[in-house]
């Protein structure tokens, strides 16, 4: 991450740029302006004229020159993610990576979460996720500093300033600092597995926030990184997609799961562990341009020999390849969900299309059902995902997988008698009591209790409002979502909601205005447009034709 602006950013887009996206008619442009970079989005109407046209100054970018740049920018505390990314290999301006599935124009949101990996200091506001102090990072650091790897340095540095000059003897250990070469191979990888391995579903532990791991701890300590198993019957497909390019929904990973794909090789289950990132991977001493393949190469020769390659020295295989061992055993491949990009595929395999092994096809234990803890810690076998992880994990992975709905329940049922006052619970029995039983009395009674025990997140106003608003107490409903829309002034759910819920009772002009306000910043977002239309040239609105009346938190039956 860095800021944006530089003269590499504004060389990618000499000349005005635009995209279209026929799914929602939306024009989006990037262009240069004083020396800033910009992205707008504009419709046209049936007769060929701008029904708005609003644009917003790019402020960071994010990526690198293997797949591409995405760009971020800040309104006061919020930041914000640009809908057109610039792709390397193309070199290209498309829609940023999701946004072919999900178009959300400017509103999408960069939490903490997205930006960790980016940045190693995001300082948030608390409970505000997607708000940041000012500056937004700590020391100024916009990139991966030193602490994403080594931890805290204030102990290194006063002792380093205590001993200027002095230097390590012979076996001698900086116990000021974390160094990841003295860590175990676990933990060693957790490291890197923080960001370069994703799950099906990842659940912070209670108590914790994202940025709280620290280096040399065990990753699970903090984040519980947790995948679907695949079933038997999905076995052949996932053995078929060994051998041909990802297909988008499908068991394909992305390139976000290289920790889960490299333990999958023969070299990293022989070797017991010890093949980590850190093998062929040197953060401080990276290849030099040009010299990658010898690097890699010489990588694999530290266990394997130049006689170990199957192929004669003369193989037409092995002259194309240039006997780089990567070129065969390392494949690169079309990255799920990333257009013009590939990445190298870390199961490293005997040959291209080479069949998943056993442990690929891992069930899951008895204490964690329908799902598999990919950062189990090492030698500790009575170790458990939080209860309440599980409540979370289990809620994010049916919606992937609806067979494991009644393992939600399950465990809703057992947390609301254990931890009846735990604002997760709370929202999880408001959102059954409003969706699946339609009682709205207990619902609000739940969602009160969560707001009261801290939980400020949007589903949150969202569900209490609604269920207060089928209680027939709507002036109650507009003080909870004015709070919600004063915590979150740029959520266009919250906003159209409402707006929605002042027309209803009767203050359409104050629905109106604050329809007007919102839109003036995103007026490409299609639910606050849905809501306008249904004020426009009506003294009041029918309650039973306002869009958006339900809550956004379902549950299925």
């Amino acid at each position: 991450m860095a800021p944006a602006n530089i003269s590499i950013d504004l060389a990618r887009a000499p000349r005005l740029v635009t995209v279209f996206n026929p799914k929602n008619n939306h024009y989006y442009t990037v262009y240069q302006q004083d020396g800033d970079l910009y992205q707008s989005v504009y419709e046209l109407d049936k007769k060929g004229r701008k029904l708005y046209d609003v644009a917003h100054k790019i402020d960071y970018v994010v990526g690198g020159e293997l797949v591409g740049y995405s760009y971020l920018f800040q309104l006061g505390p919020w930041m914000l993610q640009a809908p057109l990314s610039f792709y390397a290999r193309s070199k290209t301006w498309e829609l940023s990576p999701g946004y072919v599935g999900d178009d959300l124009g400017f509103t999408r949101v960069a939490t903490t979460g997205c930006l960790m990996c980016h940045n190693g200091q995001p300082d948030p506001i608390p409970l505000r996720d997607g708000s940041y102090k000012e500056p937004a990072f700590r020391f100024g650091e916009t990139g991966m500093g030193c602490e994403a790897c080594h931890g805290p340095g204030s102990l290194h540095v006063k002792e380093m300033q205590a001993k200027r000059g002095s230097i390590l003897k012979p076996g001698e250990v900086d116990t000021s600092i974390v160094n990841p070469a003295r860590l175990s191979p676990r933990l060693a990888d957790d490291i890197c597995k923080e960001c370069h391995q994703q799950g099906d579903t990842q659940v912070v532990n209670p108590g914790k926030t994202v940025l709280d791991f620290r280096p040399g701890e065990p990753l699970t300590n903090t984040i519980a990184k947790l995948m679907l198993p695949i079933n038997p019957e999905q076995r052949a497909l996932a053995n078929q997609l060994e051998a041909r390019p990802p297909v988008a929904g499908s068991l394909e990973q992305s390139m976000e799961w290289k920790n889960s794909a490299l333990e999958m090789s023969k070299c990293y289950q022989a070797t017991h562990g010890q093949l980590t990132c850190g093998t062929c991977h040197s953060i401080h001493h990276p290849p030099a341009a040009g010299e990658e393949r010898a690097a890699y190469r010489a990588a694999c020769l530290t266990c394997h020999t130049v006689k170990s390659c199957a192929l004669r020295v003369d193989d037409a295989k092995r002259v194309a390849a240039g006997d780089y061992c990567v070129e065969c055993h390392m494949e690169r491949r079309a990255i799920a969900g990333v257009a013009h990009s590939n990445d190298t595929k870390h199961r490293i395999v005997r040959y291209p299309g080479q069949p998943l092994p056993e442990v690929a096809f891992e069930q899951p234990s008895a204490d964690l059902p329908g799902l598999l803890w990919v950062n189990r810690p090492e030698g500790m076998p009575d170790a458990r995902v939080p209860e309440i992880s599980q409540l979370e994990a289990y809620y994010t992975a049916a919606r992937k997988d609806a067979s494991l709905w009644p393992l939600w329940f399950r465990k809703l049922n057992e947390l609301s008698k254990t931890q009846p006052d735990e604002p997760t619970v709370l929202n999880s029995l408001g959102a059954v009591a409003l969706a699946e039983k339609k009682d709205s009395a207990s619902a609000a009674g739940y969602f009160a209790r969560a707001l009261k025990q801290g939980s400020e997140e949007p589903t949150t106003f969202m569900n209490l409002a609604t269920a207060l608003a089928n209680l027939g107490q709507g002036t109650q409903a507009e003080g909870v979502l004015e709070r919600g829309v004063s915590a979150y002034p740029y959520n266009g759910q919250l906003t159209a909601r409402l707006a929605q819920q002042y027309a209803m009772d009767g203050q359409v002009e104050k629905a109106r205005k604050l329809v007007e306000k919102y839109r003036a910043v995103f007026p490409e977002d299609a639910n606050v447009r849905e809501v306008e239309k249904h004020l426009e040239g009506v003294a009041n609105v029918d309650p039973l034709t306002a869009p958006g009346r339900s809550a956004p938190v379902t549950v299925p039956r």
